[in-house]
This record gives structure tokens, C-alpha cells and sequence, in this order.
């Protein structure tokens, strides 16, 4: 059951980010919940094949919503994750400073791969270019959207992830 509620959140976070996108025509300021999502998971949530499976499913949908090529996304959402991973397991984050360097570290992790992947694949284009001028909007996105989103993500866990007080044998 969590694996489809972090695929459904997941969905949600793509659409969010679209929506916010296209309305607000917020093009450098647009809200990165993909990445908020998946430093999330790497922190909270124990390591599992599902979970895995899911950042990986979730990084295809990404690269489908922005129409980049199969795998830009994937190789980004499975790369935050495991920054998540590796951070959550050696630091513990906690409260609003916590929360802020690890959207500061995130955001800049992730705008990094982002433009070094671009960079890498598309040099000479229009897209490896632009990447580097959103660095800044990027980092500083993710990094309010860790503050605002991680408390709301750790209430939604515990609802979704209550178990019935019974017996069992």
C-alpha cells in the first residue's frame, strides 16, 4: 500500500509542478516537488526495493512530463534519492536548520547534475545553456520547498502509514 501511495504522491508532485509551471509562468521559480519528494524518501524512509522502484518509475514520468530524452530524469531521481540515502544516514535532520541545509545541499546537488547532464548531452543546444541561468532560482525552489514540504510529507506518512491497534498472534 505505501509503494502505491508514494507513486500517487509522486504523480501528484509531477502535476503540481506542471500545473504551477504553465498557470503561474513561473519558468524559473517553478516549484521542484519531484526533487523535495525524492530527498524525502532518501531521509525518511528505510531502503527498499519498492521505494526504488518507484524513484525509478517516477523519473520516467519526469522525463515523459518534460519531453527530454528516456533517462535524463530517471539517472536525476535516482541520483537525489541516494544522495538522500546517504545524507539521512549519516546525518539526521531535524527542524527548520536541518531541513534548510538539506534543501540547500539537495538543490544544489540536483541543479548540478541537471546541468552537468545537459551539458553533457547537449552541448551547443538552447537547453544546456538555459541550465545553467536557472542554477540559482533552482536551489533557492527546493530549498523553501524542503522547509514548507517536509512536515507536511511527515504528517501524510503518518496517516497513510497508521496500522489498525489489534492483536496479533
Amino acid at each position: 500500500m505505501r509503494a502505491l501511495a508514494i507513486f500517487l504522491l509522486g504523480l501528484a508532485a509531477l502535476s503540481a509542478q506542471q500545473f504551477l509551471s504553465v498557470v503561474f509562468a513561473l519558468d524559473a521559480f517553478t516549484p521542484d516537488v519531484l526533487t523535495v519528494l525524492l530527498l524525502w524518501l532518501g531521509v525518511s524512509r528505510p531502503v527498499s526495493a519498492s521505494t526504488a522502484t518507484m524513484v525509478a518509475l517516477l523519473g520516467l514520468l519526469a522525463d515523459g512530463f518534460a519531453g527530454s530524452p528516456l533517462g535524463l530524469h530517471l539517472l536525476h531521481g535516482v541520483a537525489v534519492y541516494a544522495l538522500g540515502v546517504g545524507l539521512g544516514n549519516r546525518v539526521h535532520f531535524q527542524g527548520i536548520v536541518g531541513n534548510a541545509l538539506l534543501g540547500g545541499v539537495g538543490g544544489i546537488a540536483s541543479v548540478a547534475l541537471i546541468a552537468g547532464l545537459s551539458r553533457l548531452f547537449f552541448n551547443g543546444t538552447l537547453l544546456a545553456t538555459r541550465v545553467t541561468a536557472l542554477m540559482v532560482p533552482r536551489v533557492i525552489v527546493v530549498l523553501v520547498g524542503v522547509i514548507v514540504l517536509f512536515p507536511l510529507l511527515a504528517r501524510l506518512d503518518e496517516m497513510v502509514g497508521r496500522r489498525p491497534e489489534g492483536e496479533t498472534l
